[in-house]
Formats: C-alpha cells, sequence, structure tokens
C-alpha cells in the first residue's frame, strides 16, 4: 500500500499543477452555486475550506509515503536559509546517516531520478558530509591552522561538487596535489550551490576573514549569467540581491516571502509549477532569441567583477592572497566540427545549448583576462585544451560540471601555477606576509567600464544567432529538467 501511495505521490508532484487547477476549478464551481443561492459567507468558507482540506490531505499522502521527514520529499535537506547569505549547506549533516529519503540532486550520482525506496535512496547517496562551520568535507579549527597555509576554495556547484563524493573535489585534490610538491596547506571547500559572487563577497567579508584565511581561490563566472537569465531574462535581477533556498533553486524569482514560504506545501507547488512552466522555460529556452539577447548584455558581467574587486580588497586588508581561475567548460567556440558534435552526441547538449554554452564560456573568459590586471588569473583551462573528442567526455559529468577525473586534473594545473608563483612561493616559505593585490581605484573603475564588452567575434556570433532565430516558434523541450531543479 506504501509503494501505491508512493508512486501516485510521485506522479501529483510531476502533474501538481493540472491537479491543483482541477481542485480549484470544483471550489470555484461550489463557491459560485453559494453566490448565485445569495450565500455570500458559505462560498467564502468553502474556499477556505477548500484550501486547508487539500493542504491536509496533500501533508496525509505524504506522511503515509515518506513517514515524519515527508517534508524533504518537497523541499532539500542540504540546502537551508540563511538570514544574510539567503542560503547555505546544513551544518554538521552526513549524507550516509540520513535514515529518511531525500532527493536533492546533487547527492546523487548524475542522472539517478528520484529514488523511492528508501535502502536503495540510501545506498545511492554520495559520501556528502558538512562540518560544524557550515563547509563541505572535515571540520577545522576556525582559530588555529593545522598547516603553515590555509587555502579557502570559493564558488558554487562546481567547486561545492555536483554528484560527487567528498574525495573528488577539487578542493580535495589540490590539497593533495600541493602537498606532494612539498606545500603544508590545508584546502577549505568553501563552494556552495547556486551562488554567486556576490554571496562569496559575503561569507569571506563576514566570516572567512576571521578563519586566518592565507589564500583565496575564486571560481566564479557560470551562475552569474544563469541569475540574470532566470530572472525573467533580467527584467527582475537586481544586483547584491540574496535570495532564499526556494527563490534560488525552485522559484527563480527575486526576494519573495509570500511566494517562497514552506508553510502551505501545496500552494508553493502549485506556483513553482505555474512559474516553471509559463515563465521560466519559456525564457530560458536556448530557441528563444530573447535568451541570447543575455550575450549582449554588460550589468551582470560588472556585477560579477565589481565583488570580485570588493572580495580582493578585503582580502588585501587582511593580507590574504587572491587567484581567480578560470574553468574549463565541455564545449568552447573554437570546437572542430566533429569535436562539437562528439560533445552533443555524448552529452544532454543540443546544438543550440552547446553554442549558447560555447559563447557564454568565451565571456567568461574575456571578462577574467580583463580583471586579471587586479586579480592574478589561474588559466586552468588551458590545461584541458589538448583533450578532445571522445578523450574529453569522460572529465565532465555534463556541461559544466567535472567528474572526479576532471576535478584531478584541475587541481593538478592549479596547483602547478599556484607552485610557480612567486607570492604563493614567498608565503609559504614565510619571507613574506602580504597580499598580491595592489590595483588603484582608478584601475578598477576602468575595468568596470569595460566590463562585458564582446569581442567582435562573440558579438557578430550572437547577433547572427538572434537574426536566425526571429520569428521562429520556441519549443520549451531543450530545458534540461535536472539542470534546473533539486527534482
Amino acid at each position: 500500500m506504501q509503494r501505491l501511495i508512493q508512486l501516485f505521490v510521485e506522479q501529483l508532484i510531476r502533474d501538481f499543477l493540472l491537479v491543483y487547477s482541477a481542485f480549484w476549478l470544483a471550489s470555484l464551481f461550489a463557491a459560485t452555486m453559494a453566490i448565485l443561492r445569495g450565500d455570500i459567507i458559505a462560498a467564502l468558507i468553502a474556499l477556505v475550506a477548500s484550501f486547508f482540506l487539500f493542504e491536509i490531505l496533500f501533508r496525509l499522502l505524504l506522511f503515509i509515503a515518506y513517514g515524519r521527514e515527508y517534508r524533504y520529499a518537497v523541499f532539500t535537506y542540504f540546502l537551508v536559509d540563511h538570514p544574510k547569505y539567503g542560503s547555505v549547506l546544513r551544518k554538521n549533516a552526513k549524507s550516509k546517516e540520513l535514515p529518511f529519503r531525500i532527493f536533492d540532486i546533487f547527492l546523487f550520482p548524475p542522472n539517478t531520478g528520484r529514488v523511492t525506496d528508501l535502502g536503495e535512496n540510501l545506498a545511492k547517496r554520495n559520501v556528502f558530509t558538512v562540518n560544524d562551520l557550515g563547509f563541505r568535507g572535515r571540520s577545522f579549527n576556525p582559530k588555529k591552522k593545522s598547516a603553515k597555509l590555509r587555502i579557502f576554495c570559493l564558488g558554487g556547484s562546481t567547486t561545492a561538487g555536483h554528484s560527487l563524493n567528498n574525495d573528488e573535489t577539487w578542493p580535495i585534490f589540490l590539497e593533495s596535489e600541493l602537498r606532494q610538491r612539498g606545500y603544508d596547506v590545508e584546502v577549505v571547500n568553501a563552494g556552495t550551490h547556486g551562488w554567486n559572487s556576490y554571496k562569496d563577497f559575503l561569507r569571506y567579508k563576514e566570516e572567512i576573514v576571521e578563519y586566518s584565511a592565507d589564500v583565496v581561490l575564486l571560481h566564479q563566472g557560470w551562475n552569474e549569467e544563469f541569475l540574470w537569465s532566470s530572472l525573467s531574462l533580467g527584467k527582475k535581477w537586481r544586483p547584491k540581491a540574496v535570495r532564499n533556498v526556494r527563490e534560488e533553486h525552485a522559484l527563480y524569482c527575486p526576494p519573495n516571502r509570500f511566494l517562497s514560504s514552506e508553510r502551505f506545501i501545496t500552494k508553493f507547488l502549485a506556483i513553482q509549477a505555474a512559474l516553471k512552466k509559463f515563465v521560466f522555460k519559456r525564457n530560458m529556452s536556448f530557441q528563444n532569441p530573447r535568451r541570447w539577447g543575455v550575450l549582449l548584455r554588460r550589468e551582470y558581467i560588472r556585477a560579477w567583477l565589481d565583488n570580485m574587486l570588493e572580495t580582493a580588497r578585503a582580502a588585501k586588508e587582511h593580507n590574504a592572497l587572491v587567484y581567480a581561475i578560470d574553468y574549463p567548460g565541455l564545449v568552447s567556440i573554437d570546437d572542430s566540427k566533429h569535436n562539437r558534435e562528439t560533445y552533443v552526441q555524448g552529452s544532454r547538449l543540443t546544438p543550440l545549448f552547446a553554442d549558447y554554452q560555447a559563447t557564454s564560456r568565451a565571456r567568461i573568459s574575456e571578462a577574467l583576462t580583463l580583471v586579471s590586471s587586479a586579480i592574478p588569473l589561474l588559466r586552468a583551462h588551458e590545461d584541458f585544451s589538448t583533450v578532445e573528442g571522445r578523450e574529453r567526455l569522460p572529465l565532465f559529468l555534463d556541461e559544466i560540471h567535472l567528474s572526479g577525473v576532471g576535478n584531478e586534473r584541475l587541481a593538478n594545473a592549479i596547483a602547478a601555477q599556484l607552485a610557480a608563483d612567486p607570492d604563493f612561493q614567498a608565503r609559504h616559505t614565510g619571507d613574506v606576509h602580504k597580499s598580491n593585490i595592489n590595483f588603484s581605484d582608478a584601475m578598477a573603475k576602468d575595468i568596470l567600464h569595460t566590463a562585458g564588452k564582446n569581442s567582435y567575434s562573440v558579438e557578430r556570433f550572437v547577433t547572427e544567432r538572434i537574426e536566425t532565430l526571429e520569428g521562429k516558434r520556441v519549443d520549451t523541450s531543450d530545458i534540461p529538467t535536472e539542470r534546473y531543479t533539486t527534482f
């Protein structure tokens, strides 16, 4: 019986908008009949009672299907709200020790889907632990370093680790590689899924400055474009806005406590389904010329680099070294025709999706090159450029996230460039204890003035793509659902 109810609930969640709409149409019909009889009070009671009745019935089904922790069939477990950062990883969480079902997509191997059997759900989870300070991986003493240098790696899911075990993330590999090279380091994974540069800046300023950070590595860029695009293609985007877990990962909306409230699950699911179907997917389709128009906008690039520069200024005040990382993507604007076809056939990319991803990747690289005059840049992507075709596919889980093998290669590239850097060497030997950041306000102003201006080739490619898509029907089937939702 429980298994049948689980199947029913899973189908209900998938088709929630349809079921919810049908229920409310019936409720409205009953209310209308009451109004026609002249009983407005009865109509209002019918509507209110219908809402609470549906909520109670749905929660009862969830309880029967999933037990006391049924809310995690709808909401994430490992990502929780935070008053300053909007969202963080749940402290002291250990994926393999939770005796109930969880469905956070980044805890499972790629393409696992929703596993409702408890035993199978537990067995398939990756080893994902969060320490007492809210960072992925082992605990550390915030007041006392366990090595000569303490390195913090900031970023989103590509840093925190998507669908990977603890020991498959690039910060873990980086520590191992630097130690093998003779550097006594302690590396902390400060990545959080969905984070952008502003949240990284807040965490550094509010928290990491108190943790004796010697080196700060910034891997950002991908989530800046996604943030702009997912907020109605920039119409609802605001710089330096902080959103909670549901606003960021489920609703793709600006801060709105009414829409994102967890108080009524049925209301939340109905809003989520409606926004996803009628707003998000239509905007985000790669067949939509307005989506391509995002790659002509400069605002989110400027906001990103501004946050990076602010982080660098704060790091300078605390004598920390700062480096930005140019992270690889599966596709590139320099791909040969044969290689691009290989990547599309071997991943969830479509030809248009691949073109968009490669162009967005080029914008990120151009922006990082621009800011490198103020913040040293580790060009880790160059180590991936020689791996092409079918040999490149195993390095990635999807178009952005690296596999464990890919993360090991990335860490090796970062370690090699850090080891060759005089500032890093001097910091390790103890000869110099000052920041490598030394840019003027005028330089920062010039960087931000130029930020987001595309190269001629990128500008021309995007403009031509928009022209070819104008006036054509937009099919939302090219949106890879698992990329944009926890379900």
